[in-house]
């Protein structure tokens, strides 16, 4: 009996000691391993290519924070080789991690540069195209106030039939009518209302003492009609047509912003979309660690793992589960947005494309002069010309305003001819031997009593002009905190990139060296290594996050330059009559 308990126990003790080398290997990994227990961990060992020349490598940030997507061939690889050496372990963690990262696979994958991204939304954008009709809608509105300088042909042409009762013989009682005008009128820029008219006249009429019945009367006028006080002026009249002109130019000014914030906002995204599906990756990462710790700890809860310590790391795996979810969450919502933007017929909102980011951000120092950066902003904001068309067509407003405070005192001249016959071409014959002139001269003069109207409208537009003239002062200050706020927030992402960096790359040897050093998988090694790796992922994080800002400050410094266009080599073209 007792034999048979001695042969039962050493039974056990070799199956729990198979069991605790089996696991121990998952969780920990000895130092000649990859560090951070990852496939492209495996992939890529730990090198001392750190700094390459004093600068960061490229290559050892990738390794920090791979994309899913190269992520994905490099772990396939490693996979195969797990499989050949039937390494379980391995093939277990390499698949959790590949399990985790499928929910962001679709059907399609298209890898897009951000050069592709701003071509598209160039082209594309909903936002751009909108924009893009205001120019030339407002040129119309030119054309449309030059049209009011254009000549008009007029007629009027009645046919009149009179039969009334009269007192007279020499009145007629019966009245057959025919009236005939044709003429040309034209607004001079003077304000001067110039016309030429030809009237042509036929009447027949029941009475015994008309000579000449039916009679036609031809008679030609010549009028103009020059204001003197309001309403004179070639400023006057022409401005309608500077504002026009002015407002035109206005609406290109608001479209290049419009672009230029489009451009800014799609750049945005697309860095955002870099930074959520690398960050998923990391996290991923320590969830599948995760994973592995409980389940070694579940294997052992007969053993020496008491409840609550297993408690204690099942609420952990499952919050670092929910964490991923929203993580996950985040990089769809980034997707979407981008897409969103770019309108692409090729990349519908609700397609199945997986966009795939084939940049990566860039790490040079740009080296910022901010007087120099100023005083670009101040040459080429849009905000600055706008305001400045805008205090161009106040100070119009004012002289139109001023105008009209005046009193109307305007003169008229008319000179006519006539000719009268009992046809039409003896009555044009006789109007044009110049016979029968007649000549007009007059004067017209209005005041409003009090005139409190015009008054207050040339108050108010002086008011409105010093606005606008403030709100331009205001504007460059906007401009210089603008630059300012955009140099330091450049400045101070690129100087985040190193300590994350280094503070990531040193995260890395202390897992390595918690792994190398455990003697024991207890709880409470497990708990350590679980929480360097944890702290490794949050640094991989935030280093990925200080990459991502920076190059996002490159674009904001850019805008706030007035020179993000220039900057991605985009080019405003009129569009196409």
């Amino acid at each position: 009996m007792m034999g048979d308990k001695s042969a039962r126990f050493t039974a056990f003790a070799w199956a729990f000691c198979l069991l605790w080398l089996t696991v121990s290997t998952a969780v920990g990994q000895d130092a000649t391993q990859p560090p951070a227990g990852g496939a492209a961990d495996a992939v890529e060992a730990y090198g001392d290519d750190a700094l390459v020349d004093g600068e960061i490598s490229m290559s050892r940030l990738m390794w920090h924070v791979p994309d899913p997507e190269d992520y994905r061939a490099r772990a396939l690889e490693e996979l195969d080789r797990a499989r050949t050496a039937d390494d379980k372990i391995r093939v277990q963690y390499i698949e959790r991690v590949l399990d985790s990262m499928g929910a962001l696979r679709r059907e399609r994958q298209v890898r897009l540069s951000l050069d592709d991204v701003v071509r598209r939304t160039m082209q594309q954008s909903y936002a751009v195209e909108i924009q893009r009709f205001n120019p030339a809608i407002e040129t119309t509105r030119v054309v449309e106030a030059e049209a009011a300088f254009d000549a008009v042909f007029f007629t009027n042409i009645t046919r009149a039939n009179i039969d009334q009762p009269s007192g007279s013989q020499l009145s007629a009682t019966e009245v057959d009518q025919f009236t005939s005008a044709f003429g040309v009128r034209k607004r001079l820029a003077t304000g001067t209302q110039v016309s030429g008219t030809w009237n042509m006249n036929r009447q027949s009429i029941g009475i015994s003492f008309q000579n000449i019945n039916p009679e036609y009367k031809s008679t030609f006028t010549l009028e103009a009609r020059q204001p003197l006080l309001r309403g004179a002026g070639i400023d006057y009249n022409r401005s309608q047509i500077t504002l026009a002109q002015n407002n035109q130019a206005l609406s290109e000014w608001v479209f290049r912003r419009q672009v230029r914030d489009t451009l800014r906002r799609v750049e945005e995204l697309y860095w955002r979309l870099v930074q959520t599906r690398r960050d998923l990756l990391v996290t991923a990462r320590v969830l599948a660690d995760f994973e592995a710790i409980f389940t070694y700890l579940e294997a052992r809860k007969a053993f020496d793992v008491v409840p609550v310590q297993l408690a204690a790391t099942e609420a952990n795996l499952e919050q670092s589960r929910a964490d991923f979810i929203r993580r996950r969450a985040a990089v769809f919502d980034a997707q979407d947005r981008l897409l969103a933007l770019m309108n692409d017929p090729e990349l519908p909102l609700g397609g199945d494309a997986e966009v795939i980011p084939a940049d990566f951000p860039q790490i040079d120092r740009f080296t910022v002069s901010p007087l120099a950066e100023v005083q670009t902003a101040l040459d080429n904001r849009s905000e600055i010309r706008e305001q400045e068309l805008q205090i161009a067509n106040a100070r119009i407003a004012v002289g139109r305003a001023k105008n009209f405070e005046l009193p109307r005192l305007d003169a008229t001249f008319r000179y006519s001819v006539e000719g009268l016959w009992d046809n039409a071409d003896r009555a044009f014959d006789k109007m044009s031997t110049h016979n029968f002139i007649t000549y007009y001269v007059g004067v017209e003069f209005e005041l409003p009593i009090g005139n409190r109207a015009a008054r207050a409208a040339h108050a108010r537009s002086k008011l409105q002009h010093a606005q606008a003239t403030a709100a331009l002062q205001g504007q460059f200050e906007e401009v210089i905190l603008d630059v300012h706020e955009a140099a330091r927030e450049l400045t101070m992402t690129y100087d985040q990139i190193w300590p994350s960096f280094k503070s990531a790359q040193a995260r890395t040897r202390e897992v390595d060296s918690v792994v190398a050093r455990a003697e024991r998988k207890d709880f409470n090694t497990l708990n350590s290594e679980l929480g360097a790796r944890r702290s490794l992922a949050s640094e991989r994080s935030a280093m990925l996050n200080a990459m991502v800002n920076y190059n996002i400050a490159i674009i904001d410094l850019e805008r706030a330059k007035g020179t993000l266009l220039r900057y991605n080599n985009v080019v405003i073209t009129p569009p196409s009559e």
